[in-house]
């Protein structure tokens, strides 16, 4: 059954300036045209260029002109997948819709919309997006209620609703470890995150910045709750924070029959920016799939798949991405939930079409967000040259996950191998290549 691939990042998720050349948004359109096959319909914020969907068709080995990209140059949000033109060119391409089978990044009341407009009515799971029910899943706030109750292990903290329970929650839970991350309710990427500390204040994982922490926390408390708070705000979440050994997320898909099924893993890789000056960490990429000891790996397993067993009780159908920390003591910790594609959900899927299921018994993988810059025709040359490429008789090399053509944002790569030590040593060639 054809899909009709929806890349409404950015709908529920507060990713910044969306308008700006620089916006994340540009790279991820490209990235997410790979999980379109013969005859798929993918809906993006950004054009797909030509150029690059031959190379992905030529990859895959389907014919990447059967794949129709539809694209505005906007976000793709309810009021534009419901707009009176774009419903008109969608119903003429689909022939009615009844064939076909909708993979959104996030399940919206739009989309849900959608689906009754086309006619697709066999998805499960329609009924709870219809009702904003993904709003459950895709805020911190929530998530620390549904995994409090479902009994997950979660860092010392609390959900406050005004300046003045922020400050008094700071005050009480900073002592725990001397320092506390407070999170907006609805942001990505660790871009809604400060930390706030009573040590030295320098670039922590998750968050966007270390602020130090004076004798003044009502006031401190009032600037982070200006910065952070907006009118959909259901609160922030204050928690403490702990030095981290590990940095993983486990994915499910939660099927028609409410079944979640274990997709993948990953360990998230930062590294200090070259600018002093930085207040963030940058994100090199994801190392798939996480390599955690046995006991903590059975552990992290166990207790994620009771939370995405209790989404799927309450009506949610799709892609869920659970997100946890190993302390520095070898403790496991929860700290998040996303109703959506997973960062590593693209990658999982290339592995899976170039080297077959179960390919993480014989195969590791790492995306590799920080490429300089550089032209599709440059990358693949040198690909090819320097003999970096994905090549389907040796299951290993290099895969172009998105450029950007203004060259503003950095190229993105997904780098397979037998082994990490080979993964790296591909990786270290890519980049001493494209230097």
């Amino acid at each position: 059954m054809p899909k009709i691939i929806i890349l409404n990042v950015g709908t529920a998720h507060a990713l910044g300036d969306h308008a700006s050349s620089t916006h994340p948004i540009n790279r991820s359109g490209w990235r997410h045209a790979w999980f379109a096959e013969q005859g798929d319909i993918l809906i993006s914020p950004v054009a797909v260029d030509g150029d690059f969907l031959r190379y992905l068709g030529e990859t895959m080995g389907f014919d990447p002109g059967t794949v129709t990209v539809l694209s505005r140059e906007q976000l793709v949000t309810d009021e534009f997948l419901l707009s009176e033109g774009f419903l008109k060119e969608l119903n003429e391409l689909t022939e009615g819709g009844a064939a076909w089978r909708l993979m959104p990044c996030f399940w919206t009341q739009g989309v849900a919309e959608l689906a009754s407009c086309l006619g697709i009515e066999s998805q499960a799971g329609l009924g709870f997006a219809g009702q904003r029910g993904a709003d459950l899943l895709n805020r911190k706030t929530h998530f620390r209620q549904l995994a409090a109750g479902a009994g997950l292990p979660l860092p010392e903290g609390s959900v406050v609703r005004t300046p003045r329970e922020l400050a008094q929650a700071i005050e009480r839970h900073l002592p725990c470890t001397g320092t506390v991350i407070v999170k907006q309710d609805d942001g990505a990427g660790g871009l809604g995150n400060l930390t706030l500390t009573r040590g030295e204040a320098k670039p922590l994982p998750g968050s966007r910045e270390t602020r130090k922490v004076g004798e003044d926390v009502p006031a401190l408390a009032g600037e982070v709750w200006a910065a952070l708070a907006d009118e959909l705000s259901h609160g922030l979440v204050v928690e403490s924070y702990h030095p981290s050994a590990s940095q993983f997320y486990l994915e499910y898909a939660i099927g028609d029959d409410g079944v979640p099924t274990f997709l993948d893993s990953g360990e998230i890789r930062l590294r200090p920016d070259s600018d002093p000056e930085s207040t963030e960490l940058v994100w090199v990429g994801l190392d798939i799939p996480a390599a955690l000891p046995p006991a903590l790996s059975a552990e992290a397993m166990h207790q994620s798949l009771r939370l995405a067993a209790l989404t799927a009780q309450i009506g949610y159908r799709g892609h869920i991405n659970i997100d946890a920390i190993a302390t520095a003591s070898g403790e496991l910790v929860f700290n998040e939930i996303n109703a959506r594609w997973g960062g590593g959900l693209v990658a999982h899927s290339i592995c899976e079409r170039l080297i077959g299921k179960g390919y993480s018994d014989h195969h590791v993988a790492a995306t590799v967000r920080d490429v300089p810059p550089t032209p599709l025709d440059v990358v693949l040359r040198t690909l090819r040259e320097k003999g970096l490429h994905f090549n389907r008789d040796t299951r290993e090399g290099v895969v172009v996950l998105a450029c950007d053509p203004l060259l503003v944002n950095h190229s993105e790569c997904l780098v397979v191998g037998a082994t990490r030590d080979r993964v790296r040593e591909i990786e270290a060639k890519l980049r001493k290549a494209l230097a």
